[in-house]
């Protein structure tokens, strides 16, 4: 077993809030004199990891200028005594070498080895040795192009023996990019079918990882990495047995959710959570019987239920703002999947009890969605917006889920291609759309509005910092005396509620307080009270780091001019189509795996023939209120994007 010494430093990134901690670690080397020799490996790469640092522009606050100019020269000089130390590591010396080397450096010994090609010296034998001894360091060997290219078929040895491999393998092809993982580089001996033997030989093994057997069931199959769909089928049988045991044996606390219908109720909605965890929606009853019109029967889609938020954006996708701290740190997701957190799964647990029990409901006032969307898109957008008088929606007469879906479906994609061909054409041809029998890609649906949406710009890294410390619940702009109890998790929101003085701040922290400041978000006012400016900015930006897309007409004018002036700054960028790209991801999810590949499939199931058994109902249950729920998400946001678009006409 490896030591750790905690006393030395280690570098870890140049973003890593840990620099000044281990800098200061290091301060004592840096002002002491140069040893004559350096004979202690871990010596050497400890004034590898200072260099770093220093070479990164990282430095202690205490130190002046001089002392900076210094210690720059001074990890020059360290950079010759690392490459002589070694040059001088042979085929003789490797194995004691590395015997020396604690935990803390395994990787920059391996990194060092590359950059200096001083693996070249060491035998093939030898590196198997060393291999062999712990093979936990495959993954950081991986890392060094040169190294896999030089022992080539001695990694593909070891790699399909290794009970980790197949693990490794889906961390490069499948699992979501980490922003500073290290590239790994892979034997080009090793064959595709040598990667599926070993993603075979994996899901044979007594001990699987859950999070791995996922990722091989919706591998995305590339020209360096293929799963058979046998392998797939293995894995998502081996998952469903695994998962069933996990639960048989953690009971764990459960959720749920409850959706009621009430009579003489005081209030229109209403909602709590019960003692199990159990989250109950009342409504009321009385409310739908007293508004029967198909109109606003829709609309309690909205009002009710809130499919849709104040800017008629869906409030069902997922959203990287709502992902708990340990949602968006622990586990492994593909960099292919529809990241489906707590707060989404909950959301469409309710989502679909709501629309489930409305169908009962309404039953009661001689309808049903389906007749609400026919009405709505059939009449309703004629009298309101002067819609084409000759859209049409089939209505399925069909008794089973299974059947009523299957004639939903092509519904769904009538609807799609009929409001196309109007905002292209202002008229609904249904010769032009009969001639065209492929499905109609989502993203592709286009606005009767242009710059209807604005997302912001990623590549802007400076306006990315202020959103990030303003908004992140991760700053520590939002822990300050005296309101350290408060638990405020955000600096915007402890600007809002309190008077906050630039002097409580500690000196580590001005330096971000003073970045916002040249930004022109906040000022310091005679009284050493942080103040907010440019109201509208920030909260347009706040609209965007909670929802990653604002609807440009839903904005009051200032807010508007505000948003047009951010454009032209490069910090967000205007787009239109019917669905933002959050709305499209969302239908993607559950229609088809062109973009996701936990996606739901459900348009190539059951246009194709591909669906789950007739006898199974309760799946296409699930799939026949999925698709009425699209339905009706659809039909909101042409409605929507016509009120829109009428009301631009008007003004």
């Amino acid at each position: 077993m490896r030591e750790h010494d905690l006393k030395r430093v280690k570098f870890y990134s140049k973003e890593d809030l840990a620099g000044s901690h281990q800098l200061s670690k290091g301060e004592s080397i840096l002002r002491n004199e140069i040893k004559t020799e350096y004979i202690d490996i871990n010596d050497v790469l400890e004034l590898y990891n200072i260099k770093k640092y220093i070479d990164n522009g990282l430095y202690l606050k205490s130190w002046s200028q001089d002392d900076i100019a210094n210690f720059k020269l001074k990890v020059n000089a360290y950079g010759k005594i690392i490459g002589q130390f070694f040059s001088k590591i042979t085929n003789d010396n490797i194995v004691e070498v590395y015997d020396k080397l604690i935990h803390n450096y395994i990787e920059f010994f391996w990194e060092l080895l590359n950059n200096f090609s001083s693996f070249k010296r060491i035998s093939k034998t030898n590196f198997e040795i060393l291999l062999t001894k712990e093979p936990y360091v495959i993954r950081e060997i991986l890392t060094q192009k040169g190294i896999v290219e030089f022992y080539n078929n001695e990694i593909r040895r070891f790699l399909l023996s290794y009970s980790e491999s197949a693990e490794i393998l889906l961390s490069i092809y499948e699992a979501k990019l980490d922003k500073n993982r290290k590239q790994k580089f892979i034997p080009k001996s090793l064959t595709i079918e040598d990667k599926e033997n070993i993603i075979e030989n994996y899901l044979n093994c007594d001990i699987v990882n859950i999070n791995f057997l996922e990722l091989i069931q919706n591998a995305r199959n590339r020209a360096e990495f293929k799963v058979s769909d046998k392998t797939r089928l293995k894995a998502k049988r081996l998952l469903k047995n695994k998962t069933e045991e996990f639960f048989s044996d953690n009971k764990g606390s459960g959720y749920g959710v409850q959706i009621s219908f009430q009579e003489n109720t005081t209030k229109i909605k209403d909602g709590f959570i019960d003692k199990d965890h159990i989250i109950h929606y009342i409504y009321s009853k009385d409310f739908l019987k007293q508004n029967p019109n198909f109109y606003l029967l829709l609309h309690n889609f909205k009002y009710l239920f809130e499919f849709l938020d104040q800017q008629n954006r869906i409030n069902l996708v997922s959203k990287k703002s709502e992902f708990g701290l340990f949602e968006r740190i622990i586990g492994i997701h593909s960099q292919n999947e529809y990241v489906c957190g707590m707060s989404f799964q909950l959301s469409e647990m309710t989502s679909q009890g709501q629309i489930i029990i409305y169908q009962n409901i309404i039953s009661e006032l001689n309808t049903s969605v389906e007749g609400i969307l026919h009405f709505v898109f059939t009449k309703a957008f004629q009298e309101r917006y002067n819609f084409a008088e000759n859209a049409r929606f089939s209505i399925p007469t069909a008794n089973t889920d299974f059947e009523k879906v299957r004639l939903l479906a092509p519904e769904f994609e009538s609807i799609l291609k009929q409001f196309k061909l109007f905002v292209e054409d202002a008229s609904i041809d249904f010769e032009l759309l009969q001639i065209s029998s492929s499905p109609t890609s989502i993203k592709d649906i286009p606005s009767l509005n242009q710059n209807k949406y604005f997302y912001f710009n990623e590549e802007n890294k400076e306006m990315l910092g202020c959103l990030n410390l303003f908004f992140s619940d991760q700053t520590l702009l939002a822990y300050v005396d005296p309101f350290k109890e408060k638990k405020y998790h955000t600096f915007f929101d402890i600007l809002v509620n309190e008077q906050v003085y630039f002097k409580n701040y500690d000196d580590f922290q001005h330096s971000n307080i003073l970045f916002l400041i040249e930004k022109g978000f906040i000022a310091i006012d005679n009284d050493g009270i942080i103040q907010i400016l440019n109201n509208e900015r920030l909260f347009i930006l706040k609209d965007l780091y909670e929802n990653e897309v604002a609807s440009f007409y839903h904005y009051p004018i200032s807010f508007q001019k505000e948003a047009e002036k951010m454009a032209s700054e490069n910090i967000i960028s205007f787009e239109s189509s019917l669905f933002s790209k959050q709305e499209q991801a969302y239908f993607n999810y559950f229609l088809n795996k062109s973009e996701f590949t936990n996606g739901l499939d459900l348009r190539n199931s059951y246009l194709h023939g591909t669906q789950a058994n007739p006898d199974e109902l309760k799946k296409h249950q699930f799939a026949y209120f999925s698709y009425l729920k699209l339905l009706v998400l659809i039909i909101l946001k042409i409605d929507d994007d016509l009120a829109i678009s009428t009301a631009n006409r008007i003004n």
